[in-house]
């Protein structure tokens, strides 16, 4: 069984077919998937479809709580609270004997590559999301794109400041999103605690950076991810990404490491469950 432990499956792009895109996923072996979120009306349309779809219906989903890069502009004075009240909620549904659904603060981070929002502006909304998943315990999920030295500026402060430790210790804090940054980076983001996620690129004829960093990341830190409906993998490229093309992702990563696809998608599931606080019921 697969874990896509990154997804958009809440986009416009499936209004059409959500439910058959979920039912292909299950199909595939695809049994949980986590949905990434970019500003708070996309974390409440992610979690409400979460509710929809966990009524013992499988793929099972959860969701992250968090602006993009992209969107942090939109950042106010009232979205920290926002984004706490949404947490407090979920939470709230443990008095209930239910699972959280919203299990990470993401995706956060920083991109220099499109600057849909000044570069001071996010990283203010970056540090404020850090202070967010330090105060409510919860991993993180973290984009970055040609920002490599001011995203381990930001996070070797947060570390100072204690903003990365967790209550289950410092060894898996978060996840680097479709991990871009060269091997050379690589260690100290391990280091940090964060594991590593591999999504389409590594089976791109141009992936070979992505191929390499895979390569040099310890299998328990492994994620496995499909960003659809973006970055869709070898044979569909050019076609929308779907949370079943993960099986894709993963015999390629399969093939990279030396393993056995059985192998990668119980390690990867298994992490992603450690990393997200994710008991082993569906």
């Amino acid at each position: 069984m697969w874990f896509d432990s990154h997804s958009h499956l809440q986009d416009q792009a499936y209004d059409e077919d959500r439910q058959e895109v979920l039912e292909r996923a299950a199909a595939a072996g695809v049994n949980r998937i986590l949905l990434a979120t970019s500003d708070l009306a996309d974390s409440k349309n992610a979690y409400d479809l979460a509710l929809t779809q966990n009524k013992g219906r499988l793929p099972c989903l959860y969701t992250s709580v968090g602006y993009h890069p992209h969107e942090a502009s939109a950042w106010n004075a009232d979205s920290g609270a926002e984004i706490a009240a949404l947490i407090a909620s979920d939470r709230a549904r443990k008095k209930d004997g239910q699972e959280n659904i919203i299990v990470a603060i993401g995706e956060i981070g920083l991109d220099y590559h499109y600057m849909h929002s000044p570069a001071e502006v996010q990283r203010e909304v970056f540090g404020r999301q850090l202070e967010l998943a330090s105060r409510f315990d919860l991993p993180i999920i973290v984009h970055t794109r040609k920002a490599t030295e001011d995203t381990l500026t930001i996070l070797r402060a947060a570390r100072r400041k204690g903003l990365l430790q967790r209550s289950w210790g410092d060894s898996e804090i978060g996840v680097m999103h479709c991990y871009s940054d060269s091997v050379t980076v690589l260690p100290e983001f391990i280091a940090m605690g964060f594991m590593i996620g591999f999504d389409g690129p590594i089976t791109f004829k141009n992936g070979a950076d992505a191929r390499a960093a895979l390569s040099k990341t310890p299998m328990e830190r492994l994620l496995l991810e499909t960003d659809a409906p973006y970055l869709t993998p070898v044979p569909y490229r050019g076609k929308r990404n779907e949370s079943s093309y993960l099986t894709y992702v993963g015999e390629k990563a399969a093939e990279i490491k030396e393993v056995s696809t059985a192998e990668m998608a119980q390690k990867t599931s298994e992490n992603a469950m450690r990393l997200f606080r994710i008991s082993e019921k569906v």
